[in-house]
C-alpha cells in the first residue's frame, strides 16, 4: 500500500509556502504561483490546500494579494499533521485475521506466528509515526543531515 500522491503534494506546498514566506517577499501565495513552481495542477492545490486550511496548517486570503500561507509556525507543524489531514488515520497495514488456528494441528504455533507477524507490523508502523511525529516542517528547511 502507498500513500496518495496528494499527502507528498501537500508537503511540497507547505515547504514551498514555508520557504518563500522565509523569504519576506511574499506574506500570501497565489495558488496559481503554487501551481507554476510546483507543477501540481490548479485543482489539486485548491482540493489539497482545502483539506490542510481544515486541519489548521495552512490559512487563506481572498482578494488582492490574497492566496495561501502557513497557519502556524513551521516548527509547530510535524509531517504527521500532514499525513493525518491527508490520509486519514487509516492503519499503514491491514492485518489479514480470517485465519482460523484451531483448525492446524499445531495450532499454538499458529498462532504465534499470527501474533508474531501483527507485532512486527505494528512496530513498523509506530516507528515510521514516531519519525513523522518528530519531524517538523522547519527542520525540511534546516541544512544539515538527517538522522
Amino acid at each position: 500500500m502507498a500513500f496518495s500522491v496528494a499527502f507528498s503534494q501537500a508537503l511540497d506546498i507547505a515547504a514551498y509556502v514555508d520557504a518563500k514566506s522565509q523569504d519576506q517577499r511574499d506574506e500570501y501565495l497565489s495558488i496559481q504561483k503554487i501551481s507554476e513552481m510546483l507543477n501540481i495542477p490548479v485543482p489539486s492545490i485548491k482540493k489539497i490546500s482545502a483539506t490542510l486550511k481544515k486541519n489548521g496548517i495552512l490559512s487563506s486570503k481572498t482578494g488582492l494579494n490574497g492566496g495561501l500561507r502557513l497557519a502556524k509556525p513551521a516548527d509547530a507543524i510535524t509531517i504527521y499533521d500532514i499525513l493525518i489531514a491527508i490520509e486519514g488515520t487509516t492503519p499503514l497495514f491491514k492485518i489479514h485475521q480470517a485465519v482460523d488456528p484451531s483448525a492446524f494441528v499445531n495450532g499454538t504455533r499458529v498462532e504465534h506466528w499470527l501474533d508474531a507477524s501483527s507485532q512486527v507490523l505494528n512496530q513498523a508502523e509506530e516507528a515510521m509515526l514516531k519519525v513523522l511525529k518528530n519531524t517538523s516542517l522547519a527542520d525540511l528547511a534546516k541544512d544539515q543531515e538527517r538522522p
